[in-house]
């Protein structure tokens, strides 16, 4: 699947993600594979340890990570509580212990990583785990990249101290020197962001490097301090093998979108897989790149919902409708809230739109019509037609923003099952803005009346025929479009 997407996309060779199914039968085989036990000893083991219901995937990169470590099949085993951990945090947890004075880290102490973490250091040498002439500060500030910043950090702590408070005080220092924040900055981005408190200098010193190459400002990752504790990996790989995805030029949209830094490159391929099943254009996905932040079950979900949705699902040739995706729950709310007020026209801009003035002042309007960008870029998707001439014929009909697009797509869809073709029902372009029924009606009585010779007709003639007959009720004002001859009150035309 990904070799067929990366195809399409036209990005270089990946380094493919091994994938597995999540079922337990797979988690059973690929711990029997990779520890090379039997079957119904991995059954047993997992049984044991409740890890039925872990991600098998995860389980290989743990393994994997375990054996580049240099750990033994009967050394992993003998630590089952690092088969309940995600595998990154797992490496970065090892990164710190290392950084940290921990000699000899085994699976055993990294499967008590937070537990070791949270010792003083007098503890922690006494069981040796770390050298008693060991000086965990000098330790920490030696992984410090910047020496000019690394020679003003003197704490002077003692063994008696917390090892993760020896880490924090360090990294607040160096945070505060690196970025140029003040204290109080440091201390909130800290706060707010609190899983970089456990994170390796290596990594946050990787991340920063990564955010400076794609033109983040140091002191703008005070703002955006989660990049601190991303997985330096994922940005590596993605500009690497993903970095035109859909004709997206990811470094220039990961400055925009700075969470697409964060994002897993299987994640994105994924994501584009699922957008390409449901038939998204590329032009549609660079519209919108901050989809690929999103979890790629989520976006398969609200794919499903906007195609099961007759108001929601006529949208699906929007330029934009991946906004719908991005905020679905705002965009459902407000389409919630306009069928309660009985306006049928669902207009896409408002529903995406990002400013709620907007969205209100549409309500207090109280205008049931299309926005005219919506319309055209309807019909244009519909015909293939350049939207100037489209304007140009649709716009003559004087009500032709007041009809909802799921009733034009519902006549238009019964002219094509009826074997019109698109060029003809562009040709006579009003008949998309009459009710199904009224069409289906005036087909029914040129069809079977042989005063018409049927046959005999072109389908322009057939269809001019159909719209004179729905017409000439109602004088030819254009009020046939109403569903069930009701004029709403307050109505006028839109030009």
């Amino acid at each position: 699947m990904f070799k067929s997407n990366l195809k399409i996309c036209g990005c270089r060779t990946i380094r493919y993600f091994r994938t597995f199914s999540t079922q337990p039968d797979t988690y059973c085989q690929v711990l029997s594979d990779m520890i090379g036990i039997p079957s119904t000893e991995a059954k047993f083991y997992i049984q044991k340890y409740r890890l039925k219901n872990k991600d098998a995937e995860l389980l290989a990169q743990t393994i994997t990570f375990c054996k580049g470590l240099g750990y033994s099949n009967k050394e992993i085993l003998a630590a089952p509580t690092l088969f309940t951990c995600h595998p990154l945090e797992i490496e970065q947890h090892y990164y710190s212990l290392v950084e940290g004075g921990f000699q000899n880290v085994n699976p055993r102490v990294l499967s008590k990583t937070r537990t070791y973490m949270k010792k003083i250091v007098s503890y922690l040498k006494n069981h040796k785990l770390i050298l008693k002439s060991t000086n965990v500060e000098e330790k920490f500030v030696s992984c410090i990249e910047d020496k000019e910043i690394a020679g003003k950090i003197q704490l002077n702590s003692s063994d008696g101290e917390i090892w993760s408070q020896i880490h924090l005080d360090i990294q607040k220092h160096f945070l505060k020197m690196r970025l140029g924040g003040t204290e109080e900055e440091i201390d909130n981005l800290l706060q707010v962001h609190h899983i970089i408190k456990n994170k390796s200098f290596k990594v946050i010193q990787e991340n920063i490097k990564i955010a400076e190459d794609l033109g983040f400002a140091p002191r703008k990752l005070i703002k955006y301090g989660y990049l601190l504790g991303n997985y330096p990996n994922y940005p590596k790989t993605t500009l690497r093998d993903l970095d035109n995805i859909a004709g997206i030029d990811m470094r220039v949209v990961m400055r925009r979108y700075p969470k697409l830094i964060m994002t897993s490159p299987k994640n994105i391929i994924k994501i584009y897989g699922i957008l390409k099943e449901f038939d998204i254009p590329d032009d549609i996905i660079k519209k919108t790149p901050n989809v690929f932040h999103m979890s790629p079950e989520t976006v398969r979900v609200r794919l499903q919902t906007i195609e099961q949705s007759p108001d929601l699902k006529v949208l699906l040739t929007q330029p934009k409708i991946l906004a719908l995706i991005v905020h679905h729950n705002r965009a459902k709310t407000r389409l919630s809230f306009l069928q309660q007020l009985q306006l049928r026209c669902t207009s896409f801009t408002i529903l995406r739109t990002d400013q709620d003035t907007v969205f209100e002042e549409y309500v207090k309007e109280g205008k049931d019509a299309n926005k005219r960008g919506d319309l055209y870029n309807y019909l244009q998707n519909l015909f293939s037609i350049p939207i100037k001439d489209i304007k140009s014929k649709i716009s003559r009909h004087p009500f032709h923003l007041q009809v909802p697009l799921k009733d034009m797509q519902e006549t238009y869809d019964y002219l094509i099952n009826n074997q019109f073709k698109p060029i003809n029902i562009y040709n006579v372009i009003f008949i998309l803005l009459y009710p199904k029924y009224k069409v289906q009606d005036a087909h029914a009585t040129i069809k079977y009346d042989s005063n018409f010779k049927y046959k005999s007709l072109t389908q322009v003639n057939k269809l001019n025929i159909m719209l004179y007959l729905i017409e000439k009720e109602h004088h030819f004002t254009g009020n046939g479009i109403w569903r069930n001859n009701k004029i709403p009150e307050n109505v006028s035309t839109i030009n």
